[in-house]
């Protein structure tokens, strides 16, 4: 009777810690950050520039160095120095621990406690739970867009994949319809190609800051893309009718969970056309 007793008392007590463990955010969450933040134009150049490489820091403990611009946080090994455009990134998730803390983001290695801070909000992450924040607008005006990620596979054959619009208004004030843009694809399954259909319209630049509904994943056949980015309702066959960028031949591989970004090409305005691509593998 008394083994049962002290059999009883032991596990209320390890109850009671494992409760209090998890409500004081001993469970950890995960992050992964992308930087895809601008310099504004330096008269007498109208052009912007790649922004900051970042160091983010959660409860004012550095958890990633020196993200580049076009880049996703790396976590294990060396920091991208570079990136092409495409840039395809297996990310890494920083752990972190639950609770509401501050997330900061600062120039890379520019002195104090937080460094030259560019972003400085409390955030909360749930225990067990993934999330990316995608830094991007022109500095001194940065925003953050934090998405809960559902890493759930997609299903036998397919993909899951969502967008954001990281290209500002005035870098496509010149052209129709300003930023409102379609994210155009061909090509995909063998069985079953797609033949330049929109898998993203009538987008807008930090629509997804704003608007949850567009942190969720499409699903889409795996398979080879022609990826474009075009004006919505132009041609979008050339930089003059509406084009911003044509990626071909993307391979977006079975059982696999992406962000796409469009963002700005720099160096490379403005010759060609204005939109970089950064794509993020989750898993």
């Amino acid at each position: 009777m008394r083994k049962n007793s002290l059999l009883v008392c032991l596990m209320l007590i390890a109850s009671v810690l494992f409760i209090s463990c998890k409500e004081e955010g001993f469970e950890q969450a995960r992050l992964l950050v992308a930087n895809v933040s601008l310099t504004p134009p330096l008269s007498p150049s109208p052009l912007p520039t790649a922004g900051f490489p970042i160091d983010v820091r959660w409860d004012g403990s550095l958890i990633i160095p020196s993200i580049i611009y076009g880049a996703a946080s790396i976590t294990t090994g060396s920091p991208l120095t570079s990136v092409t455009n495409p840039q395809f990134v297996t990310a890494n998730y920083a752990n972190v621990k639950s609770g509401a803390y501050g997330l900061n983001f600062a120039i890379s290695g520019q002195g104090g406690a937080n460094g030259v801070t560019i972003y400085n909000r409390t955030t909360s992450f749930l225990p067990g739970r993934s999330y990316s924040a995608i830094a991007f607008d022109f500095n001194p005006l940065y925003k953050t867009i934090i998405m809960e990620d559902d890493l759930a596979a997609p299903p036998a054959g397919k993909i899951k994949v969502r967008f954001i619009h990281a290209i500002p208004q005035n870098i496509l004030a010149s052209l129709p319809r300003k930023d409102t843009i379609d994210v155009t694809a061909s090509g995909g399954a063998a069985s079953n190609p797609l033949i330049n259909s929109s898998i993203f319209s009538l987008r807008n630049f930090a629509d997804a800051y704003s608007n949850i509904r567009l942190h969720q994943y499409a699903i889409l056949d795996s398979g080879s893309y022609n990826l474009g980015f075009r004006i919505a309702g132009t041609p979008g066959i050339s930089p003059a009718t509406g084009l911003l960028g044509f990626f071909p031949n993307q391979r977006l591989r079975e059982g696999k969970i992406y962000t796409i970004i469009a963002r700005v090409h720099v160096p490379g305005l403005p010759l060609g056309t204005p939109a970089g691509l950064t794509i993020i593998t989750h898993n």
